[in-house]
């Protein structure tokens, strides 16, 4: 089994669970996704700004003298339009950082977790539904009960939605969900190819 070690930078504590759960998916795949749990501590952020700021330095501080194989930036984009998905994603993307993954959900993070309660709440339904134009406060509500909870209540409530997610029916809802995947599978197909 490989061994990938990865840094991440992001907004808070929902977007790291979120992304060890998964990239848990993979485990049956020969690989075995190991975050840099000191790494990830030293250089973490504390909102959005600092991750738009210092994402580069950190990105690669983790990829060069850290040794991270793969590097994973998570940010919302608090917006539904299209346009807004493709600024910040040039941000990123301008500094041409090798092995950078962009998980950037349309509006929040919040929003792909809604989509998987809605799914774990209604199995049997096939209506292919979206959330991405409701406001970041109701998605938040929808899946935390309040708006702003503290990390006490939302990280045990991100954990449980995340940890057997099902990425292709939330690719198939969701396009930045989709766009983050596509990202993970690209790097794996480079990454099996180095040995």
């Amino acid at each position: 089994m490989k061994q990938i070690k990865y840094g991440f930078h992001g907004e808070d504590d929902a977007h790291k669970i979120f992304l060890h759960n998964y990239l848990q998916q993979f485990d049956q795949d020969d690989v075995l996704f190991d975050r840099d749990d000191e790494f990830c501590e030293k250089f973490r952020a504390g909102n959005k700004k600092q991750v738009d700021t210092k994402f580069a330095f950190v990105a690669r501080e983790g990829l060069s003298k850290y040794q991270h194989d793969i590097f994973f930036v998570g940010r919302d984009i608090d917006s539904h339009q299209a346009n807004q998905f493709k600024i910040r994603q040039n941000h990123f993307t301008k500094e041409r950082i090798k092995n950078l993954i962009l998980m950037l959900p349309v509006q929040c993070v919040e929003h792909w977790l809604w989509l998987l309660k809605h799914r774990r709440e209604n199995p049997q339904s096939t209506k292919n539904i979206s959330f991405e134009n409701y406001h970041n406060d109701r998605a938040k509500i929808e899946v935390y009960g309040q708006k702003d909870p503290p990390n006490e209540l939302s990280n045990p409530i991100v954990y449980s939605l995340s940890s057997s997610l099902d990425v292709s029916w939330l690719e198939s809802r969701s396009d930045s969900f989709k766009h983050f995947h596509n990202q993970v599978v690209q790097f794996l197909q480079v990454y099996s190819k180095t040995d």
